[in-house]
């Protein structure tokens, strides 16, 4: 409990904007205490590369592939709990996945991710195919999100989609979710 109280402390003024990298440019971004990159190589367009791995380097040469990326990574670190939080937004899709800084995970990255779907799936309308997410951080520091998923009816090739969404408090201490009625200062419009 206290270690998500934490948590929360270190997202506060990281509501709106947070740095990213871009896979067609390439970067790398330090956490705040300098120890830690999260680090981007551009992708070959040229040679159709369409993703790129996304790396973490720490101290003495420690160097670890996160994850690919399609488009563009926002990256949040949470040192006080030794985590980095990833975002990876692409046209019509985002996802996340929570990474532990150093030693590898206790848990897999992407879990807060899965049940957030196992959520909307079991309580949300249900849809044929999932086309769009979005992923919005509120609650003025960071500590909650409005997800929301559209597609297809279930037995339609075509046609207009639905929507489903929610919002949760997210733990990224222990990686789990739970569902709440709103998450303030998260908006999709």
């Amino acid at each position: 409990m206290v270690i998500g109280a934490v948590a929360a402390l270190i997202w506060v003024g990281a509501a709106t904007a947070d740095p990213g990298i871009s896979i067609f440019q390439g970067g790398q971004l330090h956490s705040p205490d300098g120890r830690w990159t999260v680090k981007v190589h551009a992708a070959d367009l040229d040679a159709g590369q369409t993703s790129t791995p996304v790396w973490l380097i720490g101290p003495k040469g420690y160097r670890r592939r996160l994850m690919g990326a399609e488009r563009y990574v926002t990256v949040r670190w949470l040192p006080a709990i030794g985590k980095v939080v990833l975002i990876e937004r692409t046209i019509h899709f985002n996802r996340i996945a929570v990474f532990t800084l150093g030693a590898r995970d206790p848990y897999h990255p992407d879990r807060i991710e899965k049940q957030i779907e196992a959520d909307l799936r079991q309580h949300g309308r249900a849809l044929q195919t999932v086309e769009n997410r979005t992923i919005v951080f509120g609650g003025g520091d960071g500590s909650c999100a409005l997800v929301e998923e559209s597609g297809l009816p279930p037995g339609k090739a075509e046609g207009s989609f639905l929507v489903r969404r929610a919002a949760y408090r997210i733990n990224f201490a222990s990686g789990s979710v739970q569902r709440i009625a709103r998450c303030p200062g998260a908006s999709n419009e």
